[in-house]
């Protein structure tokens, strides 16, 4: 269930950016922070009618965002990525606000999510698209980068991962990435672990395909 108190408006949200944004590390300038906070205020207000995040607090779809912008430290310049299981569009929304320079699939097969993330790079977010089909249908190699959120079994998630070029990466944001390291090996290795700031076992890891 979600939070009784009425969605909030993008000042509040760019408010809570400016607070939080130090731990992080990161750096916007003030149109990134404008167009970050548009699209959580976008987010707050569908999340009432569509099961986006599950009970989160305002402050905490903050937190989340930061936790995804922190990705873009171990993406390269000017790369193709894909955020699978796209979602509620974390990570690969705040990736696309935070990084210009890079070309972003945003993929969904669920419809009423679809519709969500087709509104919110209307804010804009030029560099990003939306894609409304199955990993399983993914078969060129067309990006240098997949990123995927809160999954349990990465390996069944990706499978051959068709869709990465040669010697592309798969970041994940896990509590456990020595055991993502297992569900991999032998198609991609541990190369970095990032840890995420505030959290005692959260960490962004970097898999390079062999």
């Amino acid at each position: 269930m979600l939070p009784e108190a009425e969605a909030q408006p993008p000042e509040f949200f760019a408010g809570e950016i400016e607070k939080q944004i130090p731990a992080y590390g990161l750096s916007l300038d003030p149109s990134r922070i404008e167009l970050l906070a548009r699209y959580l205020a976008e987010l707050d207000l569908w999340r009432r009618r569509t099961n986006l995040t599950g009970p989160l607090s305002a402050e905490d779809l903050v937190s989340h965002a930061l936790e995804s912008a922190l990705g873009e430290k171990l993406i390269s310049h000017g790369a193709r990525f894909i955020d699978i299981g796209s979602g509620a569009g974390l990570p690969g929304i705040p990736l696309a606000i935070a990084r210009p320079d890079l070309a972003v699939t945003l993929l969904e097969p669920r419809g009423r999510r679809a519709a969500f993330l087709r509104h919110a790079v209307r804010i804009p977010v030029p560099n990003a698209r939306v894609l409304e089909k199955r990993v399983q249908e993914l078969e060129e190699p067309l990006y240098q980068a997949a990123t995927a959120r809160a999954v349990g079994d990465l390996a069944s998630v990706i499978g051959p991962a068709s869709f990465l070029g040669e010697r592309g990466v798969v970041l994940a944001w896990t509590t456990d990435p020595r055991t993502l390291e297992t569900q991999l090996a032998g198609l991609f290795s541990l190369e970095t672990i990032l840890p995420v700031p505030g959290s005692r076992r959260r960490v962004i890891a970097l898999f390079r395909r062999n």
